[in-house]
């Protein structure tokens, strides 16, 4: 519903009230205006209240972010569309986002209004008399523009003859077969109809066509011949949120049961929760969590890192749960369906909404708990041309949590330094409970490679075989980039490393030169090995076809292939692929035959995700784990290994406040895209002035190409991430401001 200010000369009476509206133009360019707000819709307009408001003469979407007294405007809101409001404390949630970020607010804000808002739609109100379209009429803006033209259709909204008329997607037409009053068709002669129409009397006499045939096995044509009859009518009805009745299975719920007790306290207590559990666990403890908040009349947000893992959360949860509660996806694969279910979440209508990383702001009626499933995932955070926001959901689950007073849990065995560094915890009050750790683990062999050219070792090929010859299953995994991202020695293991940062030197391309990628350090690849002079410096990585064939070559039978692109004899008794598809399923034997490209790559956050994949092939292993290495003794393969969190942490922490790295220090990623000349006269002369003190700035790199335009990247490093922040913000503006360049930020991202 939509409530509109008038036409301008109706507006005698004023409000002295001034709302202030961030207007939903993707920029950091343009800050929130302030308009003031007409008598009569005064009561309407509250933060979160989505607006009409004039800009350049043409009407515009905006979401109120705040308002005050005692102020006077030169410009008016025009419309209030009340049936998009947002809560204002998930208003609060945007902000703080906004802020932390530096992701643009009408941005974030946009994130949490319905998806596939319709924001080009006007609706008439007094129309010209030469207009095809009558008063109340809904007509898409370009239709608008292309009869009258853009000058008189900005004339139009000036003088009140058309309002915005902003509006989600309405939900698709769906066939629903309904039972006429007092039917009672003669069928005997017509088993498929009669099973039609009982199968409809037990549904309520009414059910979607489509379900129906699907059950009965009947075609159309007895559809029709029911209505010839007289006994049904055919109708379309709008299709509902599609959600799932929870069912209250006594053996799931069993598996439950342990980490109920635990669960009830904490959603209890309320607060901000890590939860290290086994992978396998991990369903079990975040049903155990959503029980316990549902126990509360409140309802309960689940945030997982991609669809396959919604959907297998729905289908635990709907088992696990007791019955008479309900469970709804949020995805996009869902396409208009998505629409249904954030209305019932904004209107307390589901209980339970599981979704990607888009559903990480969608509103509540009832707020009770947020749980980050996976929280390391870098899948919870938007890559550019993703959808979604470039912010990891647990720093969004973060915000909601002390804006709208629900309990957050973040769940994983191996959660992020980032959350877990007991520095971190003290600062966002973080309480940790008991670790739950795996009742089984696989026997270990690290295999050295040092001194060996070939790509497998005898005790591989041996562990393959063995294994295939008892009937086992072996998942082999290979660099998920399938490119080389550092080099070393294959004679002694030693590794290129920057002289200045004491990280890999990145191979840029397949021949050079080597870089770091944090001071930019550049070297000539030679070759040779510094540490024992051999000649045998050869790029970390192998590709997962390369690897495909060398075994099939050395097993002599062919060998499966798992990847998100594609899967080939994925059930054969060897199976080459990335670490997330391999690593998804169980097998007797796990193996890393190049774990060195995970552990030498030159990225900063590399060694914890290392880290990651060798405790997640571990727990996938029942039986082996094999890992081959040039770096035997490197404390993340040793501890990830046996599983052990603590000893890596202890570790790596102290090395990350060296470098100065998250969570000791912020850093924002500056990705620019334009001239050098361009970058470095925004970088050099406007922004390294203007920031502030203890924000430090890198010098402008080159990162490769886009199209026809260059790429540039600039690091911004402070202790305090609100500085860091703020110049972020301030680059992208200046970048908006200059011709032919553009700027994307990332604060704090996951890979650097």
């Amino acid at each position: 519903m939509v409530k509109s200010a008038g036409h301008p000369s109706a507006r005698a009476a004023r409000s002295p009230s001034v709302a202030r509206v961030s207007l939903l133009i993707p920029t950091h360019a343009l800050p929130s205006l302030s308009y003031g707000i007409p008598e009569r819709l005064g009561p309407a307009v509250r933060p979160g209240s989505v607006v009409a408001a004039p800009l350049s003469g043409r009407p515009r979407l905006g979401v109120v972010v705040g308002t005050e007294d005692g102020q006077s405007a030169r410009e008016y809101v025009l419309s209030v569309a009340d049936d998009l409001s947002l809560p204002s404390r998930l208003v609060e949630v945007c902000r703080r986002v906004c802020e932390k970020a530096a992701v643009p607010l009408p941005v974030v804000l946009r994130a949490a209004l319905p998806p596939g808002l319709e924001t080009g739609r006007y609706r008439v109100l007094k129309p010209d008399r030469a207009w095809p379209w009558r008063t109340g009429e809904v007509v898409a803006r370009a239709v608008l523009e292309r009869a009258l033209g853009p000058d008189a259709l900005r004339a139009a909204a000036a003088e009140g003859r058309i309002e915005l008329a902003p509006a989600p997607p309405r939900p698709p037409l769906v066939e629903w077969a309904v039972v006429r009053a007092a039917a009672n068709p003669d069928l005997r002669r017509a088993p498929r109809q009669r099973e039609l129409f009982e199968l409809l009397k037990e549904r309520g006499g009414a059910s979607p066509t489509a379900s129906l045939l699907a059950e009965t096995g009947a075609n159309r044509g007895a559809l029709r011949e029911l209505v010839r009859r007289g006994a049904i009518r055919v109708v379309r009805r709008q299709q509902a949120a599609p959600t799932e009745a929870t069912e209250g299975d006594r053996a799931v719920a069993r598996d439950v049961q342990p980490f109920l007790r635990l669960a009830r306290r904490a959603v209890k207590s309320g607060g901000t929760f890590l939860w290290r559990t086994p992978a396998r666990e991990e369903p079990d403890a975040v049903a155990a969590v959503v029980w316990a908040t549902l126990e509360g009349g409140e309802q309960a947000l689940v945030l997982a890192p991609e669809i396959g893992v919604v959907e297998s959360v729905v289908g635990r949860l709907r088992r696990a749960l007791p019955a008479g509660y309900t469970v709804a996806a949020f995805h996009s694969g869902l396409g208009r369906g998505r629409t249904a279910v954030y209305e019932a979440a904004r209107g307390g209508a589901v209980d339970v909404v599981v979704g990607t990383r888009t559903a990480a702001l969608l509103p509540l009626a009832r707020p009770g708990s947020v749980c980050v499933v996976d929280e390391p995932s870098e899948g919870h955070r938007a890559e550019p041309g993703y959808e979604g926001l470039p912010v990891h959901v647990r720093d969004i689950a973060l915000e909601r949590g002390r804006a709208e007073g629900a309990s957050v849990f973040c769940l994983s065995p191996y959660p992020s330094l980032r959350i877990s560094a007991p520095e971190v915890r003290r600062r966002e009050r973080i309480r940790q409970l008991p670790v739950r750790r795996s009742d089984a683990w696989p026997g270990v062999r690290i295999v050295d490679m040092r001194g060996s050219g070939a790509v497998f070792s005898s005790t591989l090929i041996e562990a393959c075989r063995r294994h295939r010859d008892e009937g086992k299953r072996v998942g082999m995994v290979a660099n998920r980039l399938g490119y080389a991202t550092a080099v070393s020695c294959t004679r002694c293991g030693a590794v290129k490393r920057c002289p200045n940062c004491d990280l890999p030197l990145a191979l840029g391309g397949r021949t050079g030169p080597l870089v770091c990628v944090r001071c930019g350090h550049k070297e000539t690849n030679t070759g040779r090995c510094d540490e024992c002079g051999s000649d045998r410096v050869v790029p970390t990585g192998l590709a997962v076809e390369h690897l495909r064939e060398y075994l099939a070559e050395h097993l002599g039978e062919p060998v499966g292939l798992v990847t998100a692109a594609s899967r080939d004899l994925a059930d054969a008794p060897a199976v080459v692929g990335t670490a997330h598809c391999i690593l998804e399923d169980d097998w007797d034997a796990v193996i890393l035959p190049d774990v060195d490209a995970f552990l030498l790559a030159s990225a900063v956050g590399a060694v914890e995700r290392s880290y990651r994949l060798l405790h997640g092939a571990a727990e996938a292993a029942r039986e082996l784990l094999l890992v081959q290495t040039r770096v035997p003794e490197h404390y993340a393969l040793r501890a990830g290994v046996r599983g052990d969190y603590e000893a890596f942490a202890a570790v790596e922490l102290p090395r990350l406040r060296a470098l100065g790295y998250p969570p000791f220090a912020h850093l924002a990623a500056l990705t620019f895209e334009g001239s050098g000349s361009a970058v470095r006269r925004t970088v050099e002369s406007r922004l390294r002035p203007a920031l502030e003190p203890g924000v430090e700035m890198s010098a402008v790199v080159p990162v490769g190409r886009a199209g026809k335009s260059f790429l540039w990247r600039v690091l911004l490093r402070s202790n305090g991430r609100p500085a860091v922040a703020r110049a972020a913000a301030l680059a992208a503006r200046l970048a908006a401001g200059t011709h032919g360049l553009k700027a994307r930020v990332e604060v704090d991202p996951e890979e650097v």
